[in-house]
């Protein structure tokens, strides 16, 4: 008879003489390989629940690459991020070196040797000695010491986002088959995990960039003044893209002025005219502009690159940004944002929401342009309308109050009352000359840009430092002031909201200017007020003017809060 097998149920016949200890010892090691497997799927889901559960790409991009070490027991890792030319890292995260190892190696690879294999062939790979592969290109010095390598392509969608790079398996001489599954799972999930979180950020900046717009564009149609909102515009630029400069220059009579520069370490001065004929081939294209030195691109890149470099002293020319400001066939400006030479990825990143930036900017600009248009037109016909209605009715009931007096005086036969309405009469003919020189100041383009001219730069300059616009009302006309009043009026004006920059911390503040038989004016404040005692230090000229002129000067709290400055002179 032949010998009687058993079938253990896997197709495997075994000798009914074989020990049961080995039979055991078969079936424990099956159940700890079971055990293995359950650990390590575990292990997965636990690094692939890690890598998912945030939203910032930073964060996201560290999980990663700490979650794909403990999952294959790797001792170093890294996530290398592929530049916008696709042969090259722009990024490189790493796992497992400590500061002073990072600081001793120096920059981070580019993207050579064996970590270059993934990015010309993106598919996973397994060394076991790093050094013994053809493609190494060997460590830089103080690198740490480093043999068995796994790596893994990551990708988002059908694009290749950059690369995982695993070296140093503890307790083996290299990595196994299982690790290289294990790796490419969580690379799978990785990649929708850095969608999400990029998906996210660029919500979260284009929210950031809206809100920056609406600002800038409040600020114009409030009137704040254009200066005050190119200033803003430059400094959110450099803030949102973490440029070195932004710089904008606008188009008015010279040419191409800049006319704001928010720089980290030195700038040319405002209102450096841009000269060249490239400007005027950039606004014609109406397309951003992105030079990044070396790139070779056929365009007046020379030109250009010197014309912005020259807003700035950085000392080493980095991606720079030129972005067309114009709205339909309007050219108003271009605006100019510079980084640091490691910056290519960001700078390449931002050119969209700056295109788009630019363009709500534009908008923003010519709305508050025809709105002063607006404001010029109603203000010119106003002037016409008050000069209409003094000579239609003012200067014809004076002359013809005139003539009736002169009528009167014949029939006057005392000499006395003859010379008086003889005086009354020439006060006529002097006030219907002075009215007639007030119309035809009415009509000047000019009118106005003297005393009332400088109070709205005063003002203007005001708002930029407090953040706010004080209201600014006159009433009665500024043109028939005598010199000295004028001077004395801009020196109160600007004495007081200076001193509300410096100490009033208000949210509010006002102008009130009023001419008649007096000359009064009120600054007024909603901040913290001030002691009169520590105000008449500051202000003792301006009561010092007053009481030269006969008039008055004051200082008092208000309440609930602030201050009132008063200061009158008789006319």
């Amino acid at each position: 008879m032949g010998e009687e097998r058993i079938d253990l149920g896997e197709g495997s016949p075994w000798p009914a003489a074989l020990e049961l200890e080995d039979l055991l010892e078969q079936l424990r090691g099956r159940a700890r390989t079971a055990q293995r497997s359950q650990e390590r799927l575990g292990a997965l889901l636990d690094a692939v629940v890690a890598v998912s559960a945030d939203l910032d790409l930073s964060v996201v991009l560290a999980r990663i690459v700490r979650s794909a070490c403990q999952l294959v027991d790797a001792r170093y890792g890294a996530l290398g991020v592929l530049g916008p030319d696709g042969e090259h890292l722009s990024e490189f995260i790493t796992y497992g070196l400590t500061e002073k190892e990072r600081a001793t190696i120096g920059d981070p690879p580019r993207g050579r040797g064996v970590l270059g294999l993934l990015i010309r062939d993106p598919r996973a790979r397994r060394v076991r000695d790093i050094s013994a592969h053809p493609e190494s290109s060997g460590f830089p010095p103080g690198h740490p010491p480093m043999h068995s390598f796994l790596g893994t392509p990551i990708r988002i969608r059908d694009r290749l986002y950059g690369n995982l790079y695993l070296s140093e398996k503890q307790g083996a001489p290299e990595f196994t088959a299982d690790d290289e599954s294990m790796l490419i799972a969580l690379a799978a999930n990785a990649g929708v995990a850095i969608d999400n979180a990029q998906l996210y950020e660029r919500a979260r900046r284009q929210r950031r960039w809206s809100d920056a717009s609406g600002e800038i564009t409040r600020m114009l149609l409030e009137g704040r003044g254009e200066s005050s909102a190119l200033a803003l515009m430059v400094r959110r630029v450099r803030e949102l893209t973490g440029a070195e400069l932004a710089a904008v220059g606008i188009h008015d009579d010279e040419g191409l002025v800049v006319r704001a520069i928010d720089a980290v370490d030195g700038a040319a001065e405002v209102g450096t005219l841009l000269r060249g004929d490239q400007w005027g081939e950039l606004m014609s294209g109406r397309e951003p502009l992105l030079l990044v030195p070396g790139s070779g691109e056929d365009l007046p890149q020379p030109a250009m690159v010197a014309s912005a470099r020259a807003l700035a002293t950085i000392a080493t020319a980095g991606p720079t940004a030129l972005v067309p400001i114009a709205v339909g066939e309007a050219e108003l400006g271009v605006l100019v944002v510079a980084w640091d030479p490691s910056a290519e990825s960001a700078a390449t990143a931002s050119l969209a929401d700056l295109a788009d930036f630019a363009a709500l900017a534009g908008l923003g600009l010519e709305a508050a342009g025809a709105q002063r248009e607006r404001a010029r037109t109603v203000l010119l016909e106003d002037r016409d309308r008050i000069a209409r209605d003094m000579h239609d009715h003012v200067i014809q009931r004076l002359f013809a109050t005139g003539l009736s007096l002169q009528s009167a005086a014949r029939l006057a036969t005392n000499q006395v009352v003859q010379d008086r309405i003889d005086v009354a009469v020439d006060e006529l003919d002097a006030a219907i000359k002075d009215i007639r020189n007030s119309i035809f100041a009415l009509h000047r383009p000019d009118f106005g840009a003297g005393v009332r001219g400088e109070l709205d730069e005063i003002v203007a300059a005001a708002a930029e430092s407090l953040g706010f616009v004080p209201d600014f009302v006159v009433e009665g006309l500024l043109v028939a002031l005598p010199d000295y009043a004028e001077v004395d009026l801009v020196a109160v004006v600007r004495e007081g909201l200076s001193n509300i920059v410096r100490h009033a911390n208000a949210t509010s503040a006002g102008v009130h200017v009023t001419v008649g038989r007096d000359l009064v004016v009120e600054v007024t404040d909603d901040g913290v007020g001030a002691e009169p005692e520590a105000i008449r230090s500051g202000l003792a000229n301006l009561e010092r003017r007053a009481l030269a002129s006969g008039g008055t000067f004051e200082v008092r709290r208000r309440e609930p809060s602030g201050t009132l400055l008063r200061w009158s002179v008789p006319l």
